[in-house]
């Protein structure tokens, strides 16, 4: 965490105070976004739109402003959380612009809750399910477009010829026939005054010269060097630092608060008492929050507070129990399924001659623990509210404005900053409401920041699962009948009021990779189907969300079926998959680990795949028995995710995801005993390090050109089977319980 307070030990602080000069010099003119901002600037009121141009100023759609100095801002108008996003989206509307994406400035909208930024599915702002770039390429590449056009057209315009009659070339629009040129920016003001085409030609993907050669990530730079902006380094003027000692069991309340000694800390200037909000959709524990000058002074009077809680009742729960909970709620009376594929007639095509196996997996609870913690700052005054931060869902700062401040939405501001990692962390509102209450009170600028103390015990985790799984296979070795049934909380009632009063009670985010649209593999009879089990643990989003446990369950139960048909795993899969793509990710991925080659003695390989976003992945594990466990040595991912916008990007997100599954195979637990969060830091719950890697092989296969799939979130969920898959060939022994080694 870093000090607030500036030494003269700072290796980079001289540097660092010049960038952040620069960064508030250039506020002014809209080309960034907070840190060290001027009262004057923080008092920008929102606006019905987008803000207007200024004068000269180009501005066609949401996406492209172009200044008559020949300054060129893109808006990337979802939230990069260290994805690459704003390195994709900027490359497609410059592609169509003709203009190099690194040379223009690529900004966030000045007004995020504008209607042009809402996202087409969900109908909210929001950034999430790795929709960024695949739901938005083709708006992005007619917003690039049509701001070529126009200034194709202020060009022709002023040379008296058809617009026809020129072409354009690296920010330039150029005369074929004697070779003018104008700059944009010298068409700027001209172009402004045009009415914007309602149909546009896109180029021909043998013209790209962005699209699908990106090899750079923006701010990449600049953050080997740490002098890249995040959010936890805004300030403003008199603000103050607030942490949060939040209940220690599950729905406790506050009887007592002893705040004498954090008040005597130096800089430690108030300490209040936050309601809980059980009454709302995703809402706040109670807790205590000390406001200090400075980070450090209210951390230490966070330790020096004395807090009593009243009693919970979920001081009963015990995490280590749920499985057993969860198997046993599936044969309630009272547990509903909601079926999600049923094609056949399972109860009573089973044969009675036939070879069954049955097979249950879990997995526990998970945190998110992006690298740069939760943190976001608030101003209210004047009747309106304003907020700093990383958001992957603008639109809850406007709830949270309302209901715990009664703001209208459109006194609310919005200044959307980059983040140090996400994994849906960023997507909850318990920290929102927290810092909204806390601004409102004290009238001042409240920066919120969780330690990673504070973040390992803030609930909304990845939820915890129970699948169990039930099959036949006939004397060829194929599957007859599937039946499985995946026993999870539901995933968004907490932020969809009335998700559940539909008539399918179906929860899309819950039963990803087991719905008809995702479902690998066929049977002549298959019922699967979700039952809905709530604990009363807060979870939340988590990067692949349900892909993972569902995955898991899947590609480990297809790995027992074909061990029981004396089948090999990947013919085994071949032969009951359906997608021509999803066929092809497997067979290569398969042929690169060197499937059905001579190992060493003692190795084995494991395999898993999934489909998800429009986009295809197979992982193959290798794995070395040692002891009485395996080492995992090498893992190769092929993916098809379509077109691949920025492949350096597909690839970073691929090995990045590889990472984050091999933490959910070895490591990724978090305990609730009491109803008490066990695990405190990276010291009781262990990431993967660097160490921690093994050998990766990367293949990105670009299936459909046309189009791109997501990825953000691909190549993750294979990542356990695929080991637990690979131990059970070196050892004999299966892991059904993740982390399974």
């Amino acid at each position: 965490m870093r000090n607030d307070r500036p030494t003269s030990t700072d290796a980079h602080g001289a540097a660092r105070r010049r960038f952040i000069k620069q960064g508030s010099a250039l506020l002014a003119s809209g080309l960034a976004i907070g840190f060290e901002l001027p009262a004057a600037l923080a008092r920008t009121q929102a606006t019905s739109g987008d803000p207007k141009p200024q004068a000269g100023e180009f501005e066609p759609n949401a996406w492209v402003r172009v200044l008559p100095d020949d300054t060129i801002k893109l808006v990337v108008h979802k939230h990069d959380s260290g994805t690459g996003t704003r390195t994709a989206l900027a490359a497609v509307v410059a592609e169509e612009l003709d203009v190099d994406p690194f040379r223009v400035e690529v900004i966030t909208p000045g007004n995020p809750f504008y209607g042009a930024y809402i996202h087409p599915l969900w109908k909210v702002f929001s950034t999430g399910g790795s929709t960024s770039v695949s739901l938005e390429y083709d708006r992005l590449r007619r917003a690039g477009a049509t701001a070529r056009a126009m200034l194709i057209a202020a060009a022709a315009k002023r040379w008296n010829v058809a617009p026809a009659a020129c072409s354009t070339e690296d920010g330039f629009v150029i005369d074929k026939a004697n070779g003018k040129r104008a700059a944009y920016g010298a068409l700027a003001r001209v172009a402004a005054q045009l009415s914007a085409p309602k149909d546009v030609q896109l180029k021909d993907p043998s013209q790209f010269r962005y699209i699908g050669k990106m090899q750079k990530k923006r701010g990449a730079a600049e953050k080997v060097r740490g002098t890249f902006p995040y959010s936890i380094d805004v300030r403003l003027p008199g603000m103050l630092v607030a942490v949060v000692t939040r209940a220690p069991v599950i729905d406790a309340r506050v009887r007592s608060v002893d705040a004498k000694a954090a008040l005597a800390i130096p800089g430690v200037r108030q300490v209040l008492q936050i309601p809980g909000r059980p009454d709302l959709l995703g809402g706040n524990q109670a807790g205590v929050a000390v406001l200090a000058d400075d980070y450090w002074s209210a951390h230490k009077g966070q330790a020096a507070l004395v807090v009593e809680w009243e009693d919970s009742p979920m001081e009963t729960f015990d995490s280590s129990t749920l499985a057993a909970r969860q198997a046993a709620w599936l044969d309630d009376a009272d547990a509903r399924v909601v079926p999600t594929i049923q094609t056949g007639d399972v109860k009573t095509a089973w044969p009675n001659d036939a070879r069954m196996i049955e097979a249950s997996y879990s997995m526990p609870y998970k945190a998110q623990n992006p690298l740069e913690p939760i943190n976001v700052t608030a101003w209210a005054r004047d009747g309106g509210i304003e907020y700093w931060g990383g958001l992957q869902v603008p639109s809850t700062v406007q709830e949270a404005a309302q209901v715990i401040g009664g703001v209208p939405a459109d006194r609310v501001v919005l200044h959307e900053l980059v983040s140090g990692g996400s994994f849906g962390s960023r997507e909850s509102k318990s920290w929102l409401f927290e810092v909204t209450y806390l601004a409102i009170k004290v009238g001042k600028p409240v920066k919120l920041m969780n330690s990673r103390e504070d973040e390992m015990r803030a609930l909304f985790y990845h939820a915890a699962s129970y699948h169990r799984a039930k099959a036949a296979l006939d004397a060829h070795g194929k599957l007859v009948t599937l039946h499985l049934r995946a026993v999870m909380p539901a995933s968004p009632e907490q932020w969809e009021p009335g998700y559940f009063d539909r008539p399918d009670r179906m929860d899309y985010s819950t039963t990803e990779a087991i719905s008809k649209y995702e479902f690998a593999y066929d049977a002549p009879h298959v019922d699967i189907g979700w039952v809905r089990h709530e604990t009363g643990v807060p979870t939340g989003w988590y990067r692949a969300v349900s892909y993972i446990p569902n995955v898991f369950a899947v590609e480990s139960f297809m790995d027992e079926a074909a061990h029981a048909a004396q089948r090999d795993p990947v013919e085994f899969r071949l032969a009951h998959m359906k997608d021509a793509r999803h066929k092809a990710v497997l067979q290569e991925a398969a042929k690169r680990a060197g499937w059905g080659t001579k190992l060493p003695a003692g190795s084995a390989l494991g395999v898993a795949t999934n489909q998800a976003y429009g986009s295809y992945v197979a992982v193959v594990s290798r794995v070395t028995r040692k002891d009485d466990g395996v080492v995992i040595e090498k893992l190769t991912c092929v993916a098809d995710c379509g077109l691949a916008v920025s492949p350096a990007g597909v690839e970073e997100q691929l090995y990045g995801g590889l990472m984050w599954g091999l933490g959910h195979a070895t490591a990724d637990r978090l305990e609730i005993r009491h109803g008490r969060v066990v695990q405190k830091s990276f010291d009781t719950y262990r990431v993967m390090r660097m160490s921690d890697m093994p050998e990766v092989d990367i293949v990105v296969i670009q299936g459909d050109t046309s189009k791109p799939g997501g990825v953000g979130e691909l190549s993750s969920p294979s990542v356990a089977p695929a080991v637990a898959n690979a131990m059970f060939a070196a050892t004999g022994r299966r892991g059904r319980d993740a982390p399974v080694l």
